[in-house]
C-alpha cells in the first residue's frame, strides 16, 4: 500500500542522485519544460500586465518603497532581478524556473517519502509539471508565481519538519516565511500552521524554541517595521491598508441587500460614510439588473462611484499635496472598523451575499485576469515602459487575447475539488487511516489543515480568482491522484481476497463428510 511503504535509508540529496526513476523524471520535466516556455513566448512574446496590480508594484520597486498597496515582497523581487537585467524575457524566465523548482522539490519529496508506485507517480508528475497555468502565471508581472512558489516551499518544508526536523531546515522555514509573509497576504494564516506543526511534532525544547523564535522575530520586525513606515506616512500604526479596504467592501456586499441602518443609530465617526453608503444603494436598489455590486467583485473597492472612494475624495478634497496612496491607506483603519461593525450588525445578509457567493466562486474560480492577454489592450502603462527600457508604450501585434487555458481550469478546478474530497473520504472508509505510519498521518493531517485553512481564509478574505488559488489546486491534484490510487489498490486487492476466501471454504466442505465419518 502506498501509505506503509519503508522510506529510504538514504538521504534525500544522496537518493536524488543514486535513484534511476528521479534522474530520468528530472530529465523529462526539463525538456517540458523548455517546451512549455517555447511555446508561451510564442503565443505571447511580452509580459502578462493588469492594471492596477502590475503597474503599482513597477512603481514601488522603481521608488524602492517598503511599503505599498500590495503587499511590498514582489517589488523587492523586481528590484533583486532588475539589479542584473532589465529583460523582460528574463523576469520571466526566473519566474517560471522558481515555480517548476519549487513543484519539483514537493514531487520528489513526496515520492521520497510515500515512494508511491512508479506508474502512480508518473501520472500525478505528469499531471503538475505539464500543468498549463504554470507558464501563463510565469508570464505575468504580478506576485502570483512567486507566492506559488513560496508556498509549495512551505509546504514541503513543513511536510519535512513532520518527518525529520533539524535546526537549518527550521531556519530555512522562517525565512521562507518571512518572504511569503511579505508577498501576499493570503500568506497571513502560513505562520499559525507553522507553529502548530512545530509544537506537536516531538522535538527537543530547545529546537522548539529556536523554530519558533525565529519565526516570531523576523515576522515581529518585519511587521513593526511596516507598521512604523504607515505611522511615518498616515500618522497611524498598520500592517495592511489593503485589510482595512477590503473588510469595507467585503461588508458593503451584505449590508447593500438588507434593511438599511439610519446613520444617526451608528457612532459618530462612522455617520458621514454611512450617510453617503446609504444614497449610493438606494440609487442601485432603483436599477436592480443593472446594479454594479449584483455579483461579489471590485466595485466597492476600486470603481471611482464606490462609496468608498467617493468618500475618500471628500475627506481629501482641500489637501492636494498628499499622493494617492497616502489618501488611500490613511483610510484604512475607519474603513476595517466600518466594515467589522456592519459585519456584526447584518451577519445573515453578509453570509448570504458575500460569503455563500464566494464560496461558490472558491468551488469553481473564475479566470478574471488570468483569462486575458493585457487584458486586450494594445499599449501598456508608462511605468513599464520605463522599468523594462522599451521605446514607446504599445506593444507589437498581441496575436491570442483570449487565454482559453484559464477557462477550461475554471470548469476542471470544481473536478478536482470533487475527487480530492471524495478521494479522501474513500480513503477513510477503506481504512486508509488505519493503513498509514505515524508519520504519514501527520503529514497527511497538515496536508488536510492547510487545504481547510486556505478554503476559510480564502472565501472571508477576498473575492477569488483562478490566479489566487493555484497553490491549493497543485495540492489537491497531487493528492487526488494519491487518493484515487490508493482506493484502487484496495479494490484490486479485494477480489483475490475473495478468492482465497472461497477456496478455503470449498476445502472444508470437501473435507467435512470424511471428518463425520472419522468422528463416527
Amino acid at each position: 500500500m502506498i501509505f506503509q511503504r519503508t522510506i529510504s535509508t538514504m538521504s534525500f540529496k544522496a537518493w536524488l542522485f543514486k535513484d534511476d526513476e528521479s534522474r530520468l523524471l528530472l530529465k523529462w520535466s526539463s525538456v517540458a519544460t523548455i517546451i512549455a516556455f517555447t511555446w508561451l513566448k510564442i503565443l505571447y512574446p511580452y509580459p502578462n500586465f493588469m492594471p492596477p496590480d502590475s503597474y503599482s508594484y513597477l512603481d514601488a520597486a522603481y521608488n524602492n518603497e517598503f511599503i505599498n498597496i500590495w503587499a511590498i515582497g514582489y517589488s523587492k523581487f523586481l528590484r533583486l532581478v532588475s539589479s542584473f537585467t532589465d529583460s523582460h524575457l528574463a523576469l520571466v524566465i526566473i519566474q517560471y524556473l522558481l515555480v517548476q523548482i519549487s513543484l519539483l522539490y514537493l514531487l520528489l519529496t513526496i515520492r521520497y517519502l510515500f515512494n508511491p508506485a512508479k506508474a502512480l507517480f508518473r501520472v500525478l508528475f505528469g499531471l503538475s509539471v505539464l500543468n498549463p497555468l504554470l507558464p501563463h502565471i510565469a508570464n505575468f508581472v504580478s506576485s502570483d508565481s512567486l507566492f506559488t512558489s513560496l508556498s509549495l516551499v512551505w509546504y514541503t518544508q513543513l511536510l519535512w519538519i513532520i518527518y525529520k526536523p533539524t535546526e537549518k531546515l527550521l531556519f530555512r522555514h522562517s525565512l521562507i516565511l518571512l518572504l511569503a509573509f511579505s508577498t501576499r497576504h493570503n500568506a497571513l494564516y502560513y505562520p499559525l500552521i507553522s507553529i502548530a506543526v512545530v509544537i506537536l511534532r516531538s522535538m527537543p525544547g530547545r529546537l522548539k524554541a529556536y523554530a519558533i523564535g525565529s519565526i516570531a522575530i523576523l515576522l515581529g520586525s518585519f511587521i513593526l517595521l511596516t507598521g512604523s513606515e504607515y505611522n511615518k506616512k498616515t500618522s497611524s500604526f498598520q500592517y495592511s491598508a489593503f485589510g482595512g479596504w477590503q473588510q469595507a467592501a467585503n461588508a458593503l456586499y451584505g449590508y447593500a441587500y438588507d434593511q438599511l441602518d439610519e446613520p444617526v443609530k451608528l457612532p459618530p465617526r462612522f455617520r458621514k460614510l454611512h450617510q453617503l453608503v446609504n444614497e449610493t444603494v438606494r440609487i442601485h436598489q432603483q436599477q436592480p439588473f443593472l446594479r454594479p455590486d449584483r455579483n461579489v467583485g471590485v466595485f466597492y473597492l476600486w470603481d471611482f462611484q464606490s462609496p468608498l472612494r467617493l468618500y475618500m475624495d471628500q475627506v481629501w478634497k482641500t489637501d492636494s499635496t498628499k499622493e494617492f496612496f497616502e489618501k488611500w491607506a490613511s483610510m484604512a483603519p475607519l474603513y476595517g472598523s466600518y466594515g467589522t461593525y456592519l459585519i456584526t450588525r447584518h451577519p445573515r445578509s453578509y453570509i448570504l451575499n458575500y460569503v455563500w457567493p464566494n464560496l461558490q466562486r472558491y468551488y469553481a474560480p473564475p479566470s478574471q485576469f488570468m483569462g486575458w492577454y493585457n487584458l486586450g489592450y494594445k499599449t501598456v502603462d508608462s511605468s513599464a515602459v520605463k522599468w523594462f527600457g522599451w521605446n514607446n508604450n504599445t506593444l507589437p501585434a498581441l496575436g491570442i487575447k483570449k487565454i482559453w487555458v484559464a477557462d477550461i481550469f475554471t470548469i476542471l478546478t470544481p473536478i478536482v475539488n470533487i475527487i480530492f474530497i471524495a478521494g479522501f473520504l474513500a480513503f477513510l472508509t477503506l481504512g486508509g487511516n488505519q493503513n498509514c505510519s505515524h508519520h504519514n498521518k501527520k503529514l497527511l493531517g497538515c496536508t488536510l489543515t492547510i487545504w481547510i485553512a486556505n478554503t476559510l481564509f480564502s472565501v472571508l478574505s477576498a473575492p477569488i480568482e483562478l490566479r489566487y488559488q493555484l497553490f491549493p489546486l497543485i495540492i489537491s491534484i497531487i493528492w487526488s491522484v494519491i487518493f484515487v490510487g490508493y482506493v484502487v489498490q484496495v479494490i484490486r486487492a479485494k477480489p483475490e481476497t475473495t478468492e482465497k476466501q472461497a477456496e478455503e471454504a470449498q476445502k472444508q466442505l470437501v473435507f467435512q463428510p470424511q471428518q463425520i465419518i472419522e468422528k463416527i
